[in-house]
């Protein structure tokens, strides 16, 4: 008997593209780590990360990353001297913009049950 895979399951497409370097699979397994990672923050449902080696350039290697979720897309960028680095600082912009756009989130659902029809504060007055 075969098994169904559900369709519950959250699948993120990830397209990693490489400019001025040669495809590793070390590289591709790095990034699937780090995606993985931000998974909790947000329903991502695809990324596009591209390494590239820059020439003539004093921080050598930068790092693009477009994450598409419901809603707005994140999108980030670093450049530096190992494409280790670069991309580290690509996925901590990442993680702070998920993080802030979550709390905002958090806080609007906080505040919204303080305020009356009118968007005023719901406050009895003496």
């Amino acid at each position: 008997m075969k098994l169904k895979k559900s369709n519950n399951e959250n699948e993120t497409k990830i397209s990693l593209l490489y400019r001025g370097l040669k495809p590793r699979a070390f590289w591709d397994s790095l990034v699937n780590a780090h995606i993985a990672r931000l998974k909790h923050l947000a329903s991502i449902i695809s990324a596009t990360i591209t390494l590239e080696r820059l020439a003539d350039s004093k921080a050598p290697f930068r790092v693009l990353a477009m994450l598409e979720v419901p809603g707005p897309d994140y999108h980030a960028e670093a450049t530096d001297y190992t494409l280790r680095a670069a991309l580290l600082k690509v996925i901590d912009n990442l993680r702070r913009q998920m993080e802030s756009r979550k709390n905002r989130q958090i806080n609007r659902r906080k505040n919204k049950t303080r305020l009356g029809f009118t968007g005023r504060p719901n406050y009895a007055t003496a």
